[in-house]
């Protein structure tokens, strides 16, 4: 997990602004030195937190670890975004009485009740909501489609992050009883099974295993699965890290796509799925080779596509008519939004083109899954995990 420059800076800086403030107001107070000294102490291991994790956190291989230092980071936000905002309405306040002679008195209930606000809604966040599973249904008309496949049900998971659970499988129960109620035929996960590191999976074998699909289930690997996001002593330690948890997502029951594809079959007909590693911001951090996981398929045939991360729709899928549906995941919708008119809208949308839910080009289809995890930050607002049930229809 890195912490950049200037996201460090912008921390300290949210320390302090509010502390420097909050400090000459108990010393103009008179208030006693050692009630002073205890409110130093929340901004002093605040900011030798952050300079730690800005230094060290990508040489710590302990998930455990980024499990505690996503919740130190919400607790950070939990107590200073109330102590900013005190400011805030201090200095309109300020401001206002300078110019009018007078105050604005409804600004400190206005105060109260906006810091009450956002706190129950952050705890709301943290607490409720990432264990609140949505599913969506949707259905794909696919031309050419095999009779048999017809109704055919695939269940798609994405970005689980298993550091994030503190490795707690009971809390993956939830997610076990919806896919399994939606009889799936085939499920599908779209990358992102760890945040960073093989040992994230130990222990979760019995509750994959619950996962029951009547014909097949497949993964591909997500940008988290590679172990990019921290430094190793060694090629070969990051390698053999890589390798662990491509065991783990096969041991937990599913067929790992690397850049190749598959055939499932139902009674006299099949259907193929591809997968692609993942598609990377960059070239150094670019593992698909969409080529290779569609060599052998006619261009006749169209099937399915699991790929981790939705901008490689635009750049190299639109256009190749014989992928039907492509599946993605990765944005997490930028695990925040706000749903109006029963339209979502998300900050993820000033990041990525296709974020969450359906798209269209032609007669090809992108559907980006939000996942079931999280990452960064152990909330989310306005946005709940989802599992995706697609039907697909053949085109009359």
């Amino acid at each position: 997990m890195k912490l950049y420059t200037l996201v460090l800076i912008l921390l300290l800086l949210m320390i302090i602004i509010p502390d420097i403030f909050f400090y000459r107001k108990l010393r103009n107070n008179n208030t006693k030195p050692v009630f002073i000294m205890l409110h130093l102490l929340f901004p002093v291991f605040f900011s030798i937190f952050f300079i730690y994790i800005k230094v060290e956190m990508a040489h710590m291989h302990n998930f455990r670890v980024v499990w505690w230092v996503m919740w130190l980071y919400f607790f950070f936000l939990l107590i200073y975004i109330p102590k900013l905002l005190h400011i805030i309405t201090y200095f309109i306040n300020y401001l206002f009485k300078k110019k009018s002679g007078r105050d604005l008195r409804f600004l400190n209930p206005v105060r109260i009740i906006l810091s009450s606000f956002i706190v129950i809604f952050m705890l709301v966040s943290a607490y409720i909501t990432p264990r609140n599973y949505e599913v969506t249904n949707v259905e794909i008309p696919v031309a050419g489609l095999p009779a048999a496949f017809n109704n055919f049900r695939i269940v798609q998971l994405s970005d689980i992050h298993l550091g994030s659970w503190n490795r707690d499988p009971q809390q993956f129960d939830p997610i076990v009883k919806l896919v399994n109620a939606q009889e799936a035929d085939m499920i599908v996960f779209t990358g992102d099974m760890v945040n960073n590191f093989a040992t994230e999976t130990y222990g979760w074998d019995s509750a994959f295993h619950q996962l029951h699909a009547r014909y097949a289930k497949f993964a591909v690997l997500g940008n988290h699965d590679y172990g990019d996001y921290t430094h190793w002593k060694s090629e070969f330690d990051r390698s053999e890290n890589k390798r662990r948890i491509m065991l783990a997502i096969e041991r937990f029951g599913f067929r790992l796509l690397l850049n190749e594809n598959a055939v499932v079959h139902k009674d006299s007909d099949s259907l193929i799925v591809a997968g692609v590693e993942n598609w990377g911001k960059s070239e150094t951090y670019r593992y698909s080779k969409l080529d290779k996981a569609i060599e052998g398929i006619a261009d006749s045939i169209r099937f399915i596509l699991l790929s981790h991360d939705p901008n490689q729709w635009d750049a190299e899928i639109v256009g190749k008519n014989n992928i039907a549906l492509t599946l993605s995941g990765h944005t997490h919708a930028a695990q925040s939004g706000i749903r109006i008119a029963g339209k979502l809208f998300s900050p993820a949308s000033f990041v990525f083109k296709r974020w969450s839910g359906l798209y269209q080009e032609g007669d090809q289809y992108l559907y980006v899954n939000r996942g079931v995890g999280y990452i960064g930050l152990p909330m989310m607002m306005g946005v709940r995990p989802e599992i995706t049930v697609i039907t697909l229809k053949s085109m009359k």
